[in-house]
Protein backbone atom coordinates (compact mmCIF):
# COMPACT_ATOMS: atom_id res chain seq x y z
CA UNK A 1 0.00 0.00 0.00
CA UNK A 2 1.36 3.59 -1.01
CA UNK A 3 0.54 5.06 1.96
CA UNK A 4 1.48 8.52 0.41
CA UNK A 5 -0.70 8.56 -2.67
CA UNK A 6 -3.88 7.43 -0.15
CA UNK A 7 -3.17 10.10 2.46
CA UNK A 8 -2.65 12.66 -0.07
CA UNK A 9 -5.72 14.25 -0.42
CA UNK A 10 -6.14 14.77 3.68
CA UNK A 11 -2.44 16.04 3.88
CA UNK A 12 -3.27 18.62 1.30
CA UNK A 13 -6.90 19.56 2.84
CA UNK A 14 -5.44 19.71 6.38
CA UNK A 15 -2.14 21.55 5.13
CA UNK A 16 -4.23 24.64 3.27
CA UNK A 17 -6.42 24.68 6.54
CA UNK A 18 -3.48 25.49 8.68
CA UNK A 19 -2.90 28.65 6.51
CA UNK A 20 -6.89 29.07 6.80
CA UNK A 21 -6.49 28.82 10.55
CA UNK A 22 -4.20 31.32 11.12
CA UNK A 23 -6.08 34.21 9.38
CA UNK A 24 -9.15 33.78 11.64
CA UNK A 25 -9.05 35.05 14.65
CA UNK A 26 -11.62 34.52 18.26
CA UNK A 27 -11.57 35.10 21.93
CA UNK A 28 -11.82 32.01 23.79
CA UNK A 29 -12.20 31.33 27.36
CA UNK A 30 -11.50 27.90 28.85
CA UNK A 31 -12.50 26.84 32.32
CA UNK A 32 -11.13 23.66 33.75
CA UNK A 33 -12.51 21.79 36.16
CA UNK A 34 -12.01 23.56 39.88
CA UNK A 35 -13.20 26.62 37.87
CA UNK A 36 -10.10 28.66 36.97
CA UNK A 37 -10.65 30.99 33.98
CA UNK A 38 -8.17 31.51 31.24
CA UNK A 39 -8.87 34.75 29.14
CA UNK A 40 -7.31 33.18 25.66
CA UNK A 41 -7.19 35.05 22.05
CA UNK A 42 -6.79 31.94 20.24
CA UNK A 43 -7.34 31.02 16.18
CA UNK A 44 -9.74 29.08 14.92
CA UNK A 45 -9.20 25.55 14.42
CA UNK A 46 -9.76 24.78 10.78
CA UNK A 47 -13.55 22.92 9.90
CA UNK A 48 -11.73 19.71 9.07
CA UNK A 49 -12.95 17.68 5.49
CA UNK A 50 -15.83 15.20 7.74
CA UNK A 51 -18.04 18.26 9.10
CA UNK A 52 -21.29 16.17 8.19
CA UNK A 53 -23.10 18.04 5.63
CA UNK A 54 -26.18 16.51 4.24
CA UNK A 55 -25.80 13.96 1.62
CA UNK A 56 -21.74 13.36 3.19
CA UNK A 57 -22.30 10.40 5.67
CA UNK A 58 -21.86 6.73 4.66
CA UNK A 59 -24.82 6.49 7.21
CA UNK A 60 -27.72 8.63 7.57
CA UNK A 61 -28.24 8.83 11.17
CA UNK A 62 -31.15 11.22 12.19
CA UNK A 63 -33.29 11.12 15.17
CA UNK A 64 -34.87 13.94 14.09
CA UNK A 65 -36.81 13.34 11.26
CA UNK A 66 -37.93 17.00 10.40
CA UNK A 67 -35.99 16.81 6.75
CA UNK A 68 -36.37 21.01 6.80
CA UNK A 69 -33.22 20.57 9.16
CA UNK A 70 -29.72 20.09 7.89
CA UNK A 71 -28.41 16.30 8.82
CA UNK A 72 -25.48 18.25 10.99
CA UNK A 73 -28.63 19.25 13.12
CA UNK A 74 -30.76 16.34 13.64
CA UNK A 75 -29.16 15.04 16.45
CA UNK A 76 -29.08 15.29 20.02
CA UNK A 77 -26.24 16.08 22.16
CA UNK A 78 -25.35 12.40 23.54
CA UNK A 79 -23.10 11.00 20.95
CA UNK A 80 -23.13 7.73 22.83
CA UNK A 81 -26.67 6.52 21.70
CA UNK A 82 -28.55 6.46 18.70
CA UNK A 83 -32.69 6.59 19.14
CA UNK A 84 -33.59 3.67 18.43
CA UNK A 85 -30.68 1.50 19.05
CA UNK A 86 -30.37 -0.80 22.06
CA UNK A 87 -26.39 -0.74 21.49
CA UNK A 88 -24.00 1.99 22.62
CA UNK A 89 -21.32 3.37 21.28
CA UNK A 90 -17.80 1.13 21.67
CA UNK A 91 -15.07 3.66 23.32
CA UNK A 92 -14.40 5.61 26.93
CA UNK A 93 -17.42 8.06 27.54
CA UNK A 94 -16.85 11.77 28.24
CA UNK A 95 -18.63 15.19 28.76
CA UNK A 96 -17.68 18.00 27.59
CA UNK A 97 -19.45 20.93 29.38
CA UNK A 98 -19.45 25.05 29.92
CA UNK A 99 -21.16 28.24 28.79
CA UNK A 100 -21.21 30.56 25.67
CA UNK A 101 -20.58 33.60 26.44
CA UNK A 102 -20.27 36.85 24.37
CA UNK A 103 -17.35 39.49 25.32
CA UNK A 104 -18.77 42.95 24.42
CA UNK A 105 -15.62 44.72 25.80
CA UNK A 106 -17.01 45.69 29.29
CA UNK A 107 -18.06 41.93 31.06
CA UNK A 108 -18.65 38.67 29.66
CA UNK A 109 -22.36 38.39 28.87
CA UNK A 110 -23.97 34.05 28.49
CA UNK A 111 -25.35 33.76 25.45
CA UNK A 112 -29.00 32.07 25.68
CA UNK A 113 -29.86 29.98 22.31
CA UNK A 114 -26.47 29.96 21.14
CA UNK A 115 -26.32 26.97 18.59
CA UNK A 116 -23.49 24.44 19.48
CA UNK A 117 -22.81 21.29 16.76
CA UNK A 118 -19.81 19.10 17.49
CA UNK A 119 -18.69 15.96 15.23
CA UNK A 120 -15.88 13.36 16.18
CA UNK A 121 -14.52 10.62 14.93
CA UNK A 122 -14.98 7.15 16.23
CA UNK A 123 -13.28 4.90 19.07
CA UNK A 124 -11.00 3.75 15.95
CA UNK A 125 -10.33 7.18 14.63
CA UNK A 126 -13.44 6.37 12.00
CA UNK A 127 -15.38 9.59 10.23
CA UNK A 128 -18.93 8.41 9.49
CA UNK A 129 -18.25 10.43 6.01
CA UNK A 130 -18.07 9.85 2.84
CA UNK A 131 -14.67 11.55 2.67
CA UNK A 132 -12.57 9.35 4.76
CA UNK A 133 -12.11 6.31 3.09
CA UNK A 134 -7.93 6.66 2.80
CA UNK A 135 -5.73 4.10 5.15
CA UNK A 136 -8.87 2.64 7.04
CA UNK A 137 -6.23 -0.09 8.06
CA UNK A 138 -2.53 0.86 9.79
CA UNK A 139 -0.18 0.36 11.66
CA UNK A 140 0.24 1.75 14.93
CA UNK A 141 3.06 4.04 15.28
CA UNK A 142 4.79 2.32 18.87
CA UNK A 143 3.55 -1.36 19.05
CA UNK A 144 3.18 -1.88 15.33
CA UNK A 145 0.29 -3.36 15.19
CA UNK A 146 -2.48 -3.25 12.85
CA UNK A 147 -5.62 -0.78 13.22
CA UNK A 148 -9.01 -1.35 11.93
CA UNK A 149 -10.72 2.37 11.48
CA UNK A 150 -14.36 1.05 11.42
CA UNK A 151 -17.43 2.79 11.23
CA UNK A 152 -19.28 1.98 14.65
CA UNK A 153 -23.39 1.31 13.66
CA UNK A 154 -23.96 2.86 17.46
CA UNK A 155 -21.83 5.93 17.09
CA UNK A 156 -24.14 9.04 16.48
CA UNK A 157 -20.80 11.53 15.03
CA UNK A 158 -22.56 14.59 15.47
CA UNK A 159 -24.92 15.97 17.71
CA UNK A 160 -26.32 19.51 18.20
CA UNK A 161 -27.08 21.39 21.22
CA UNK A 162 -28.69 24.76 22.55
CA UNK A 163 -27.35 26.75 25.24
CA UNK A 164 -29.87 27.69 28.10
CA UNK A 165 -30.90 30.72 29.55
CA UNK A 166 -27.66 30.89 31.02
CA UNK A 167 -25.75 29.79 28.55
CA UNK A 168 -24.55 26.49 29.35
CA UNK A 169 -24.08 23.71 27.18
CA UNK A 170 -23.14 20.24 27.20
CA UNK A 171 -21.84 16.84 25.61
CA UNK A 172 -21.79 13.45 25.30
CA UNK A 173 -19.34 11.04 23.46
CA UNK A 174 -16.79 9.24 23.45
CA UNK A 175 -12.68 9.50 23.35
CA UNK A 176 -12.13 9.47 19.36
CA UNK A 177 -9.40 7.40 18.13
CA UNK A 178 -6.70 8.99 16.66
CA UNK A 179 -5.59 8.36 12.75
CA UNK A 180 -2.85 9.04 10.00
CA UNK A 181 -2.48 11.97 8.01
CA UNK A 182 1.82 11.32 6.97
CA UNK A 183 3.05 8.21 8.66
CA UNK A 184 6.24 9.01 6.53
CA UNK A 185 6.82 11.96 8.81
CA UNK A 186 4.84 10.24 11.70
CA UNK A 187 2.22 12.82 11.83
CA UNK A 188 -0.78 11.16 13.01
CA UNK A 189 -4.06 13.73 14.55
CA UNK A 190 -4.54 13.06 18.02
CA UNK A 191 -8.04 12.70 19.75
CA UNK A 192 -9.48 15.86 18.71
CA UNK A 193 -13.51 17.39 19.16
CA UNK A 194 -14.47 20.13 16.27
CA UNK A 195 -17.34 22.73 17.60
CA UNK A 196 -19.23 24.89 15.36
CA UNK A 197 -21.01 27.97 17.99
CA UNK A 198 -23.13 29.83 16.02
CA UNK A 199 -25.21 33.11 18.09
CA UNK A 200 -27.54 35.45 16.45
CA UNK A 201 -25.08 38.86 15.33
CA UNK A 202 -22.10 37.52 15.97
CA UNK A 203 -19.30 36.06 13.98
CA UNK A 204 -19.49 32.09 14.02
CA UNK A 205 -16.73 30.22 15.87
CA UNK A 206 -15.16 26.98 14.42
CA UNK A 207 -12.64 25.14 16.33
CA UNK A 208 -11.38 22.14 17.66
CA UNK A 209 -10.21 21.05 21.53
CA UNK A 210 -8.08 18.28 22.41
CA UNK A 211 -7.37 16.00 25.57
CA UNK A 212 -5.33 15.41 28.52
CA UNK A 213 -5.51 13.41 31.96
CA UNK A 214 -4.60 10.27 33.69
CA UNK A 215 -7.69 8.61 33.32
CA UNK A 216 -8.06 9.27 30.02
CA UNK A 217 -7.28 5.87 28.38
CA UNK A 218 -3.53 5.91 26.07
CA UNK A 219 -2.80 9.63 27.78
CA UNK A 220 0.71 8.92 27.20
CA UNK A 221 0.39 7.95 23.37
CA UNK A 222 -1.86 10.90 23.11
CA UNK A 223 0.31 13.46 25.02
CA UNK A 224 3.26 12.19 22.14
CA UNK A 225 0.36 12.71 19.59
CA UNK A 226 -0.67 16.45 20.89
CA UNK A 227 3.12 17.13 20.63
CA UNK A 228 3.81 16.43 16.94
CA UNK A 229 0.04 17.72 15.56
CA UNK A 230 0.90 20.24 13.04
CA UNK A 231 -2.60 22.01 13.62
CA UNK A 232 -2.59 22.01 17.51
CA UNK A 233 1.15 23.19 17.57
CA UNK A 234 1.13 25.84 14.67
CA UNK A 235 3.78 28.39 15.29
CA UNK A 236 0.57 30.94 14.98
CA UNK A 237 -0.20 29.90 18.67
CA UNK A 238 1.78 30.55 21.86
CA UNK A 239 2.62 28.21 24.36
CA UNK A 240 0.16 28.88 26.70
CA UNK A 241 -2.31 29.47 23.81
CA UNK A 242 -1.73 25.91 22.75
CA UNK A 243 -1.98 24.02 26.10
CA UNK A 244 -5.36 26.00 26.99
CA UNK A 245 -7.39 24.23 24.17
CA UNK A 246 -5.87 20.52 25.38
CA UNK A 247 -8.94 20.31 28.23
CA UNK A 248 -7.98 17.93 30.92
CA UNK A 249 -10.83 15.56 32.06
CA UNK A 250 -11.36 13.54 35.05
CA UNK A 251 -14.46 12.21 37.79
CA UNK A 252 -16.94 15.08 38.18
CA UNK A 253 -15.84 16.90 41.24
CA UNK A 254 -19.42 17.22 42.03
CA UNK A 255 -20.27 13.32 41.89
CA UNK A 256 -23.51 14.42 39.57
CA UNK A 257 -21.59 12.59 36.75
CA UNK A 258 -20.73 9.04 37.27
CA UNK A 259 -20.76 7.23 33.68
CA UNK A 260 -17.70 9.02 32.20
CA UNK A 261 -14.78 11.82 32.86
CA UNK A 262 -15.39 15.44 32.83
CA UNK A 263 -14.00 18.32 30.89
CA UNK A 264 -15.26 22.31 30.70
CA UNK A 265 -14.81 24.38 28.67
CA UNK A 266 -16.62 28.09 27.81
CA UNK A 267 -16.62 29.24 24.44
CA UNK A 268 -16.53 33.31 24.53
CA UNK A 269 -17.73 34.99 21.17
CA UNK A 270 -16.48 38.14 19.81
CA UNK A 271 -16.93 40.60 17.23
Amino acid sequence: MNHNLNLLSRRNFLSKGIGFMGTMVSTLVTSSAFGQVLNLKTPRQTLGPFFPDDGDPISETRENLDFRLAISEANDNDLTHIKGHKEYAEGQVVYIKGRVLFNNERKMEPQPGAVLIMWNASASGRYNHRGDMEATRFQHPQSGEWIERNLDENFQYWGRCITDKDGHYWFKTIVPGFYPVDIEKGWYRPPHLHFMVTAPGIPQLVTQLYFKGNQIKNEKLIWNLNAKDNILRSPRLTSKEQENIIIGYQKDPDGKITDGLVGHYDFVLSY
